[in-house]
């Protein structure tokens, strides 16, 4: 049974591996021993991200010591070294944890909330009681190099300090945004006719830009908009474009119907408005 639970857990651990980005990752624990959760006590995990996410899965593991238990996980924001407020209403689940659950394996599936993370950001990915009976342990990480915090008064006080955290890990999918073009007044990453259309009706007084539009029409930055700007654009559009990138990829996902093919942009070309290819590995 033992044995099962454990192929399953790393079933899942690779599933998550696939396609998305480990923004937090201890590994899995080698021992039992770790931070008590109990009505009183608590502890967070600091982790800082560069880029923008959108939340995907949270790995934790969590042994039961009483006969039931149920706890809160969240992610918080960084108030001066220590867990501030819950960074949404949705970031937050409550979770029972299952007695016969030997590999101490936890999973939480956030894909359907779209929480956003900031980049350049620190957040405490926390986990407390949420009764009087509850009495669990968040078992250490197997290295001493993380940030963590810990509460012995229900949260009213937090002791940060550097050493083991809890072990688990957070994945997320990484928010990739094109840069705005200067002219593309109607911010869907064309430069044509339709923004010179939308030039003159502002020139000419029929539909004024607002002031996110003003700032990407100036496009000799003299903060007027006029028949300089619109002759600007033209040439810009006349000008010749870059193509779309010219490449090919094997597509390896069996469900698809382009599966064993070589796909890539150019062969969607007419059909679709804009492109993603996932990352394997």
């Amino acid at each position: 049974m033992i044995r099962i639970i454990i192929i399953l857990s790393l079933f899942f651990s690779l599933g998550f591996n696939q396609n998305r980005s480990t923004i937090f990752n201890t590994g899995s624990p080698s021992g039992t021993e770790g931070y008590l959760i109990d009505s009183t006590h608590s502890i967070a995990n600091q982790f800082s991200i560069q880029n923008q996410y959108v939340l995907e899965a949270m790995v934790f593991y969590v042994s039961l010591q009483s006969q039931q238990g149920n706890i809160r996980v969240s992610i918080r924001e960084n108030n001066n070294g220590i867990p501030g407020q819950i960074i949404s209403d949705l970031a937050s689940w409550n979770f029972e944890l299952d007695p016969m659950n030997m590999s101490n394996y936890n999973l939480i599936v956030t894909t359907e909330l779209c929480l956003y993370l900031s980049n350049d950001t620190s957040y405490w990915w926390t986990i407390e009681a949420t009764d009087d009976l509850t009495q669990a342990t968040w078992i250490y990480s197997n290295n001493a190099t993380y940030n963590y915090s810990i509460t012995n008064d229900s949260g009213s006080t937090w002791i940060t300090s550097l050493g083991y955290a809890g072990s688990g890990g957070i994945w997320a999918e990484q928010i990739y945004e094109n840069a705005i073009l200067q002219g593309d007044v109607n911010f869907d990453f064309l430069l044509n006719v339709i923004d010179i259309v939308s030039f003159v009706g502002h020139v000419i007084g029929n539909n004024p830009f607002n002031q996110e539009e003003l700032d990407v029409a100036d496009m000799n930055a003299d903060s007027i908009i006029n028949v300089v700007d619109i002759i600007s654009l033209l040439n810009l559009i006349l000008a010749s474009q870059n193509p779309n990138p010219n490449f090919e990829l094997t597509d390896i996902n069996p469900a698809s119907q382009y599966y064993s093919q070589n796909i890539g942009p150019s062969f969607f070309d007419g059909q679709v408005s804009c492109y993603y290819f996932g990352k394997q590995g």
